[in-house]
């Protein structure tokens, strides 16, 4: 059972192609729960086993994620702030946005189940997109590289190799070393 579920996702992944990949991602990237390990998972394990290009499942679910955040970056500008203009819950978000929004959009899209989200505070804020496009995008490509290898892990069997396991450890590696040097930036900042 287990054996054609996995069997079922990489045929989903296979044949779907980049397109689909970007696709999928644009879902993931709005308020939509579907989970982005179903298709990347199974299309790094296809990356491994050389029937797709790593580097354009990386670039097109990225570009996917990005894509989708910032349709909830103008629902929540537009839309949302026009309901909700006078509310008390608007300033408390730009309140929180000014003192934390960079951090929150480069962390959030890292965080399982909250990455899609952090994209409404931003735009109900008017966060700049000259911040919110890059720092979103650079999480991103983090998050779908992650888990592309992990699946890619997958398909090099028992002989992992080595770069896919090293590629794995710098992106969390990266993540850590940026975000604390972020925090220890705003920290000084605030004193």
């Amino acid at each position: 059972m287990f054996h054609h579920l996995v069997q079922l996702l990489v045929n989903f992944a296979d044949s779907i192609g980049y397109l689909g990949v970007y696709l999928y991602m644009v879902l993931v990237g709005t308020f939509i729960p579907v989970p982005s390990e179903l298709v990347l998972l199974p299309s790094g394990y296809l990356a491994a086993i050389g029937k797709k290009s790593l580097l354009l499942l990386w670039f097109s679910g990225a570009l996917g994620s990005l894509t989708g955040a910032l349709i909830n970056y103008y629902l929540a500008k537009f839309l949302v702030n026009k309901l909700l203009k006078d509310k008390p819950v608007i300033k408390k978000v730009n309140k929180f946005w000014n003192n934390h929004g960079k951090i929150s959009a480069f962390l959030a899209p890292l965080t399982p189940g909250l990455g899609q989200y952090i994209s409404i505070p931003a735009g109900l804020s008017h966060m700049p997109l000259r911040w919110f496009i890059p720092l979103t995008f650079s999480a991103n490509l983090i998050w779908v590289g992650f888990m592309l290898m992990v699946g890619y892990i997958f398909g090099t069997g028992n002989a992992a190799h080595k770069n896919a396991v090293y590629g794995s450890l710098i992106l969390l590696g990266g993540v850590i070393i940026i975000a604390s040097i972020y925090v220890l930036r705003e920290i000084k900042k605030g004193n």
